[in-house]
């Protein structure tokens, strides 16, 4: 599945996806992962959250199954 990557404000996340309940997130450090099952409320969310990472690290990175792409 191609996801289209938008690049976000941040100073941990580079890029941000989001499909059919996968989103995608690309770190600065070039690492990107697959998070499945995703509501489209917390994509949401994330891109309207002033801090990306916090917002990252406090719902989404332990929430949600993910897998290094």
């Amino acid at each position: 599945m191609t996801i289209t990557m938008n690049t976000v404000e941040s100073s941990s996340i580079f890029k941000v996806g989001y499909r059919r309940r996968v989103m995608q997130v690309q770190f600065n450090s070039g690492r990107v992962y697959e998070f499945r099952k995703v509501p489209r409320a917390i994509y949401d969310q994330l891109m309207r959250s002033h801090s990306k990472g916090e917002f990252f690290n406090r719902e989404i990175k332990d929430s949600f199954v993910s897998t290094e792409i």
